[in-house]
């Protein structure tokens, strides 16, 4: 499936997925805005994931990217 990203600064969370309506949310106004981003993307690649895994590999991913790949994942959410 095909996903929106869509930046919503109103809503009351970080971050949002919805799998049914293909909405990826971010709230560029809270929290790490990279992170935000790195774990939703993780839960729409593994959308059974555990939340505490995909915790866990936010952390390990941001940690192993260059600024480029971080610089592309900050462009899904212009």
């Amino acid at each position: 499936m095909k996903y929106k990203r869509k930046v919503d600064n109103k809503m009351r969370w970080s971050g949002d997925i919805d799998d049914k309506k293909g909405i990826i949310r971010i709230n560029k106004s809270k929290g790490d805005v990279l992170d935000t981003i790195v774990h939703e993307e993780t839960h729409r690649k593994h959308p059974k994931m555990h939340e505490k895994t995909v915790r866990e590999e936010t952390r390990r991913l941001i940690s192993k990217m260059t600024p480029k790949q971080k610089s592309l994942y900050y462009n899904l959410y212009k």
